[in-house]
């Protein structure tokens, strides 16, 4: 590829990195090992030769797959590479700055080294939130932090930074510029959405839904927050054992998660005190789904578990003998004799299984690995390996179609009969059935963006803006900046549309 050197080549070339140059690289590569982790998986053989210097910022490349429980899938090992390469690519005498940082993460104790999380949250700038002057002692108790501050004047663009990770494994990017705007870029003579609210959260977003008008997120600092969606006002807030990376699922009853470090959750959603929790044994991968009145969650070590959704009493486990990497569960299809359940491996297995018995009914290998749950919508099973979403048939697994992007395809999203995917710099609206594109429309983002579609509009994000088009014919309608760039796809009601951002902050737009 034209313009792109292994950062091996780099110093080889031009010699040690300058601090600004370094620090980007940096932060770059704890992104990706933070999220690469937070799934269970290790890269294993972190070096020079792996990471991409390109005209659109470092890409990391080169990951072995392997899983935290596979022999020497240690991600304390992850870090020290880090703090070896980063102290290489400095010169062996990298900045003041970065010093104490990589004297950590070379401590000869696994045990006292940071996690790839910690260091990523050093790296990562955040922009400064806007706060109103304080409101009257009667008010403050309701009022959210930043609740209706107006966006500040656009200001000079800080540092950006941009990530890719090659083979199929979770991406990202990061473009900071002041802390908010006052304008948006418009399409067919559109009005601009204006902001109702935003709000400062502890932590970046990593899952945003909304519910009957109330928002439920969750961010790397293990916080779980629901808030009225018009006001921003919290409504409660819990916290995690550890990160929760897939969406909860929202009941009547109760609001479920599953945390990376195993344990599942099941919360008031009134006041989000704790109903009962259970240990999966083991990393849980995925989001759990809903299987009549029991939760099913996968795991790293290859079992699939289902708990009482009432109680969180243990009611029966499958798996199978074969290491396959990790197993996430699918939401359920209805196929003639009864409920199936649909699994996705990190080595590449798609397969489909009776509940409770365990009896499998197909199974089929794609292209390793596979990092997300599979999504089944009527007759047919959507698959991501990759750069490919191929989609199988529900009752046999046979391959129906393919669609290949470019690294790495988003979760899909289907609505009626399209199906909506995003890769770099590009959206995707394909036939939910042949697989035939509709329509294409450039982002511009660095990165794949998760995707939305909201009351006939699918948004997506930019490097640093979010995109709004007409989900059937893709014409634009507008283009909001954003500070930095969304870790969740958005959510709303159709009046309002919230945002979740790596500058610890939710927006509200009046869509």
């Amino acid at each position: 590829m034209p313009g792109v050197r292994t950062l091996g080549e780099v110093l080889d070339h031009d010699g040690p990195l300058a601090d600004g140059p370094l620090r980007e690289v940096a932060a770059g590569i704890a992104d990706a090992l933070a999220r690469v982790h937070a799934i269970g998986l290790v890269h294993g053989r972190l070096g020079p030769d792996q990471v991409l210097i390109t005209p659109y910022g470092p890409r990391v490349t080169g990951f072995a797959g392997r899983t935290d429980a596979d022999d020497g899938g240690d991600p304390s090992e992850d870090v020290y590479a880090f703090g070896t390469l980063i102290t290489l690519a400095g010169g062996g005498t990298p900045s003041a700055e970065l010093s104490p940082l990589l004297r950590r993460c070379l401590d000869p104790d696994p045990g006292q080294r940071p996690t790839a999380v910690d260091v990523d949250r050093v790296l990562t700038p955040r922009p400064s939130i806007l706060v109103l002057p304080a409101a009257p002692a009667r008010e403050r108790a309701d009022m959210p932090q930043a609740a209706r501050a107006q966006d500040p004047p656009t200001g000079s663009r800080l540092t950006r930074r941009r990530l890719l990770i090659a083979g199929g494994f979770a991406v990202t990017a990061a473009t900071v510029t002041s802390a908010g705007v006052a304008f948006a870029r418009l399409g067919e003579g559109r009005s601009q959405p204006k902001t109702r609210w935003r709000r400062a959260v502890e932590g970046r977003v990593t899952t945003l839904q909304v519910f009957d008008n109330v928002a439920y997120c969750t961010t790397t600092e293990n916080v779980v927050m629901a808030l009225g969606t018009e006001t921003g006002v919290a409504l409660w807030t819990a916290r995690t054992e550890s990160m929760v990376w897939s969406e909860p699922v929202v009941s009547g009853t109760a609001v479920f998660l599953a945390c990376v470090a195993g344990q599942l959750s099941a919360l008031d959603p009134g006041n989000g005190e704790r109903v009962w929790q259970q240990y999966a044994g083991d990393q849980i991968l995925g989001a759990p789904v809903m299987l009549g009145s029991s939760l099913v969650v996968g795991t790293r070590d290859d079992r699939v578990l289902a708990f009482d959704i009432a109680q969180g009493a243990h009611r029966w486990e499958w798996s199978e003998s074969a290491q396959r990497g990790g197993v996430m569960p699918a939401v359920i299809g209805e196929n003639g004799g009864g409920d199936l359940v649909y699994l996705t491996h990190t080595d590449g297995t798609v397969s489909a299984i009776v509940p409770e018995r365990g009896e499998p009914r197909w199974s089929i290998h794609l292209a390793a690995p596979i990092t997300r749950p599979p999504h089944v919508v009527r007759d047919l099973v959507y698959v991501v390996t990759g750069f490919t979403l191929v989609a199988l048939n529900i009752a046999t697994g046979e391959i129906v179609w393919r669609f290949r992007g470019t690294p790495d395809l988003t979760a899909p999203v289907v609505v009626d009969d399209i199906i909506y995917t995003t890769d770099v710099g590009t959206l995707y609206a394909l036939d939910a059935r042949t697989g035939a594109e509709r329509w294409r429309r450039t982002t511009g983002a660095g990165v794949p963006s998760p995707v939305a579609v909201v009351d006939g509009i699918a948004y997506a994000g930019g490097t640093d803006e979010l995109h709004a088009f007409d989900r059937a014919t893709g014409r634009r309608r507008w283009t909001h900046p954003l500070s930095t760039y969304l870790t969740a796809a958005a959510a709303g009601t159709g009046e309002v549309l919230l945002l979740g951002t790596a500058g610890s902050e939710l927006v509200a737009l009046e869509s």
